[in-house]
């Protein structure tokens, strides 16, 4: 598959950031908000597919880093009066660096040992979620905290304001996460992915790129968290599990396409969407995951991208990857 070139996937980005943007002011509040929670989990999703799809290393921890920057914006604005705009890069630095800590942990195994790993960090942070009262309010969840500030040029109602920063965030996530996968750095994760002993004996530094890989997703999901928390004005433990989130995660990157970073974007347009159009009968939200889940592994395992490839092949331009 040849990859196109940087400035084009750049450009296509910020033209479906301005075509979403606007968008958002024709919907009403209910639908607008689902674009929010749908750009918030695509952001996840895309810093999820720089460690899964690029690296192969599958997380199970990512839940647990979603809502370390969550419960820290949370504690930062309300409690300690911060700024969401200050506490916003605190957050990313915080779960950055809980981030790195988990993986010089977590690479001294691979494979199975690897998932297994990080799933007991990930079910260890939810637990530490409900038993700090103190700090996150516990089973009772963590209320009142504030949403971002709004600028005064900026005269829109706060629900399309809220939609245009998971909106930026979003295209902020793709464009570094498309300069970090085109980087050195990037290349060498891809070696590893491929044949793990073969980068090694190349000399390829493994666990540079392994860490590298991991803080960036880390990262990016405790930006995620932070906003989610400063938007929604409530959060509790539940928003955190590793069969919640953490299998969200993986259904949206599978589905919408590891290696791709626009394919778990799809994805996320997609089961975003799913749970709003099964709200009637809310049960079927996880039953429906598991049988896209099914569909996609067996008919299609390269996810929605690999179908929007071969349909470009068959029209003629080439599929192409960003």
């Amino acid at each position: 598959m040849i990859a196109m070139p940087l400035h084009k996937s750049v450009a296509i980005a910020a033209i479906a950031f301005a075509l979403a943007a606007a968008g958002t002011l024709t919907l009403n509040d209910y639908f607008v908000y689902v674009v929010t929670i749908g750009a918030i989990f695509a952001t996840l999703a895309v810093a999820f597919d720089v460690l899964l799809g690029f690296t192969g290393y599958l997380s199970l921890a990512h839940g647990a880093l979603y809502g370390l920057g969550a419960y820290a914006c949370a504690l930062l604005t309300s409690r300690y009066g911060l700024s969401f705009w200050v506490a916003l890069p605190l957050c990313g630095a915080l779960t950055g660096a809980a981030g790195a800590l988990i993986a010089l942990l977590a690479f001294r195994t691979r494979g199975l040992y690897f998932a297994v790993l990080t799933l007991g960090i990930g079910l260890i942070g939810h637990q530490l979620f409900l038993v700090l009262p103190n700090l996150t309010g516990g089973v009772g969840g963590f209320v009142g905290i504030p949403g971002p500030e709004q600028p005064g040029w900026l005269a829109v109602h706060a629900t399309t304001y809220y939609a245009l920063l998971a909106l930026t965030l979003l295209l902020v996530t793709f464009v570094c996460a498309l300069l970090f996968v085109r980087s050195r750095l990037g290349a060498e994760c891809l070696a590893v992915r491929e044949d793990l002993t073969l980068a090694q004996a190349l000399g390829i530094r493994v666990a540079s790129a392994r860490l590298a890989a991991f803080t960036f997703s880390a990262v990016f999901a405790g930006l995620a968290g932070a906003l989610f928390a400063s938007i929604s004005s409530f959060i509790a433990p539940e928003s955190f599990t590793v069969l919640g989130t953490g299998f969200q995660l993986v259904a949206l990157v599978v589905v919408g396409g590891m290696g791709t970073l626009w394919g778990p974007i799809l994805g996320a347009a997609l089961l975003t969407a799913l749970p709003e159009g099964l709200r009637v009968a809310a049960t079927l939200s996880l039953l429906a995951y598991g049988v896209l889940l099914l569909i996609f592994i067996i008919f299609a395992p390269q996810g929605i991208a690999s179908l929007i490839s071969r349909a470009a092949r068959r029209i003629g331009g080439g599929g192409r990857e960003p």
